[in-house]
């Protein structure tokens, strides 16, 4: 029998959008050799026991609650054993609660998730905090343009309210919709890299502006801390009135800043990319032994000095 891992990435990328988790995630697991792990991609329709055994089917959380109306078809139920990462629990929790209870193994990528999944029956949910694919956010040398930037959408007031009043304290602001190495350069290109969470969850910003070696200002959430160090690896803010105080005195402080952005870079680089989150649902789902066998059988032989 074949110690050759088969994982089946389950998600919907027709729709425009080619970002995210499930993207991610896939393209993690496909960068193992493939005489150790086989990797595939399939959209949630039809039968997917056609296509195979597969040791896990992985999900990763790709907002279908909120394209029922756009699918043209209806999503199936996956086969087992079977994994979700769950990252918008605090966007709509009920729905994910229910995917849960069909789910064998299930992350979750904001910690208060794993606390109100357990209270409602759901046994052992994995906080599993959102990452970085290096590839995708590079460090790139660059001149710095913008003093402060933001990029991403204005998809909550609270998000709203916090750029206006730092447009207006800081005028040489980027403002725009960028994504992988175009998103990365802007950020290269700033001494500040805004963030604002929609609600009080840690979102990929953080882990892709870090990964860039920028200086990240951030609203102060639950659980960051378990994370990341305020004033070691980023900077947080818990007021508006903080994040203008924190953003001219970092403005004003060069060396200092680019210290933190380089420390950032460095843990985030070390614990937070994408291939460590493949190894963390590998281990908690079992697979990860059947990884370390197969790795053992292609360890080349050593005799008389000789490889």
């Amino acid at each position: 029998m074949s110690n050759r891992l088969r994982i089946a990435s389950v998600y919907e990328n027709r729709l425009g959008r080619n970002d995210g988790n499930p993207l991610y995630m896939w393209w993690a697991i496909s960068k193992y050799d493939p005489k150790r792990v086989e990797s595939g991609h399939l959209v949630p329709y039809g039968d997917l026991t056609a296509y195979g055994k597969w040791d896990l089917w992985l999900e990763c959380d790709w907002g279908e609650d909120a394209l029922k109306g756009i699918l043209p078809y209806e999503p199936v139920e996956i086969p087992r054993p079977n994994a979700f990462w769950h990252s918008d629990t605090h966007l709509g929790y009920d729905w994910r609660l229910a995917k849960a209870r069909k789910t064998d193994f299930n992350f979750v990528a904001q910690k208060r998730a794993e606390e109100d999944f357990r209270r409602d029956g759901i046994p052992n949910p994995i906080w599993m905090p959102h990452a970085v694919e290096p590839m995708a956010y590079p460090y790139i040398p660059s001149i710095k343009k913008h003093d402060i930037c933001f990029v991403g959408h204005l998809n909550s007031q609270n998000r709203i309210d916090a750029l206006d009043r730092m447009f207006k304290e800081f005028p040489n602001f980027f403002f725009g919709q960028r994504l992988f190495e175009e998103a990365a350069e802007v950020y290269c290109q700033s001494k500040i890299v805004f963030n604002i969470s929609i609600s009080d969850d840690i979102n990929m910003r953080v882990f892709e502006a870090l990964s860039t070696r920028s200086f990240l200002l951030t609203n102060s959430v639950p659980t960051l801390e378990l994370l990341f160090k305020d004033g070691v690896h980023l900077a947080t803010y818990k007021t508006l009135d903080e994040a203008v105080e924190k953003a001219k005195y970092y403005l004003a402080n060069d060396i200092g800043r680019e210290m933190i952005a380089k420390q950032g870079q460095e843990e985030v680089l070390s614990k937070h990319t994408f291939r460590h989150r493949v190894e963390t649902v590998l281990k908690h789902t079992g697979l990860y032994s059947r990884l370390l066998e197969a790795e053992k059988k292609d360890v080349p032989v050593v005799a008389q000095g000789v490889v």
